[in-house]
C-alpha cells in the first residue's frame, strides 16, 4: 500500500471507528510498573522505542540510533524483571532493555506526570496580568549578579519565561554591556536592523521607533516569520524631560478578557489573516519583509503562542475577503483600546535593561521632548526564546542534579 493510499486508509479509520474502542484495545500493549508507590504503565512500542542500550541509544549525543527500517511496531516483552531502582525487559526478538525507574517515572503517562514535565522541563507556566500588577510582578534583577551567577541567571530567564517581562538594573554604561548578558543566555538574534539597534532621534529615518513622537504600542518585527523572541532594551541616556515613559500590556490578558466577554470578535482575530511588512533600507541594506498571521496565533490546544500587532508595520494588503474587512477592524480596534487601558506605565532609569516577551506583550513610548542638550538613547537586542528555554533547561540540569531530566 503506497503512502496516499495508506493516509486515506488511516483517515477511513478514524471516521468509521469509535476513537474510544481503540483506545481501549491500545492500553493492552502495556507494561505495568509500581514506582514509589505508583502504579504506572508504559506502552510497549515506546519502551522499545526509547531503549537506552548503546545499540539503540547512543548516550554523548543523547540521540536514539535504533535501526527504523528494522523497527517492529509490535514488539512484545518475554519477560520483566524489576531491581531495585531498574527494569529490566527481554523483547520477544531477544533484545534486552534495561530503565531506571526515576528514568520512567519522570516520563510516565499520567496527567499529574505530563503537567509536571511540561511546566518544569519544557516551558514554565505563564502567568498573565493587568497593568495594575506590574510593580508586583515584575521581577528586578542585578546585572553584575545575572553575570556572575548560575543561579542569578536562571531566576531572571524564570521570570522572563512567567511573567514576559523583568528588570535589570546597575548595567555599566557602555554600549556594549548588554552583550554579557546576551552571552551568557546564547545568541543574538540578527535582524536587518543588525545584531544590535541604536534607538534614539532620528529625523529621517526608516523606522518610527527612531522618533521621539507617540510609539504607539505594538510587536517588533511582526512581519518576520521566526520573530524575535525576546526584546532587551538598554537605557543608556533617559531624556529629562516630561514623557518618555514605558508603555506595557501583557496581550495574553488581553486575549483571555476578550474570549470572555467579546468571544466573536476573539475568533475574528484569531482566524482571519493579515499582512504585515516592511521595506527600506538600514545601512545600505535594501529589505522588503512580508508575513501574513492573525494578531491572535493559537496552538492546538487553543493556547496563544504569539501576538501580531503593529499599526506601522501592518501593511495595506489585506488578503481576505470583502465582508470581513470590516468585521476585522472593529475586533482590531477593539483589541488595540483594552490594551491601552490595560497598560503599565513607567520610566526606565539608566543602567536599566527592560527585558520583555516581544510575542507576548505590547510596547510603546510617550513622546518627549529631543535637543542638543536633553537626549535619550537605548541599545537593543533580540534573543530567541529557544535559546533562553534551552538556557533555563541547562540550568535545571544544573543547578537540579538530583531531579531526573536526563
Amino acid at each position: 500500500m503506497n503512502v496516499l493510499k495508506r493516509f486515506q486508509s488511516v483517515k477511513q479509520f478514524i471516521k468509521t471507528h469509535n476513537i474510544n474502542d481503540v483506545t481501549k484495545r491500545s492500553t493492552h500493549h502495556v507494561i505495568s510498573i509500581d514506582i514509589d508507590g505508583e502504579h504506572l504503565k508504559f506502552p510497549h512500542v515506546w519502551l522499545r522505542d526509547n531503549c537506552q542500550c548503546e545499540q539503540c541509544f547512543h548516550t554523548s549525543a543523547r540521540s536514539r540510533i535504533i535501526d527504523y527500517s528494522n523497527f517492529n511496531i509490535d514488539s512484545k516483552p518475554k519477560a520483566v524483571v524489576k531491581g531495585a531502582n531498574s527494569v529490566q525487559i527481554t523483547w520477544d526478538d531477544g533484545h534486552t532493555s534495561n530503565f531506571k525507574l526515576d528514568w520512567l517515572k519522570l516520563r510516565s503517562f499520567t496527567a499529574e506526570s505530563q503537567n509536571k514535565y511540561t511546566d518544569f522541563i519544557y516551558r514554565p507556566k505563564r502567568t498573565s496580568w493587568h497593568g495594575k500588577e506590574f510593580l508586583k510582578i515584575c521581577g528586578i534583577h542585578d546585572y553584575n549578579k545575572i553575570v556572575q551567577s548560575d543561579e542569578a541567571l536562571y531566576e531572571w530567564l524564570y521570570d522572563v519565561s512567567v511573567y514576559g517581562v523583568a528588570l535589570i538594573q546597575n548595567t555599566p554604561n557602555k554600549e556594549n554591556a548588554i552583550d554579557n548578558i546576551i552571552a551568557r543566555v546564547g545568541f543574538s538574534k540578527q535582524t536587518h536592523y543588525g545584531v544590535k539597534f541604536t534607538v534614539q532621534n532620528v529625523a529621517n529615518t526608516s523606522n518610527v521607533a527612531y522618533l521621539s513622537s507617540n510609539l504607539q504600542m505594538h510587536t517588533d518585527l511582526p512581519y518576520y516569520e521566526y520573530c524575535p523572541g525576546v526584546n532587551m532594551l538598554h537605557c543608556l541616556v533617559q531624556t529629562k524631560s516630561e514623557g518618555g515613559e514605558n508603555l506595557l500590556s501583557d496581550c495574553h490578558y488581553t486575549a483571555q478578557y476578550m474570549k470572555e466577554n467579546y468571544p466573536e470578535e476573539y475568533e475574528i482575530l484569531t482566524n482571519i489573516e493579515v499582512e504585515w511588512s516592511d521595506i527600506g533600507v538600514e545601512d545600505g541594506n535594501e529589505f522588503f519583509k512580508l508575513y501574513r498571521s492573525p494578531v491572535i496565533c493559537l496552538d492546538s490546544n487553543k493556547e496563544v503562542t504569539r501576538i501580531n500587532c503593529s499599526i506601522p508595520q501592518r501593511g495595506n494588503h489585506f488578503p481576505g475577503l470583502l465582508n470581513v474587512v470590516v468585521p476585522w477592524y472593529k475586533a482590531h480596534k477593539l483589541f488595540f483600546d483594552l490594551n491601552q487601558e490595560f497598560a503599565a506605565k513607567f520610566k526606565t532609569k539608566e543602567g536599566d535593561i527592560l527585558v520583555f516577551d516581544n510575542i507576548r506583550l505590547l510596547h510603546g513610548r510617550n513622546k518627549y521632548e529631543d535637543k542638543p542638550n536633553n537626549t535619550r538613547k537605548l541599545i537593543g537586542g533580540y534573543v530567541d526564546w529557544d535559546e533562553i528555554y534551552s538556557r533555563l533547561r541547562c540550568l535545571k540540569v544544573k543547578l537540579f542534579p538530583n531531579s531526573g531530566i536526563l
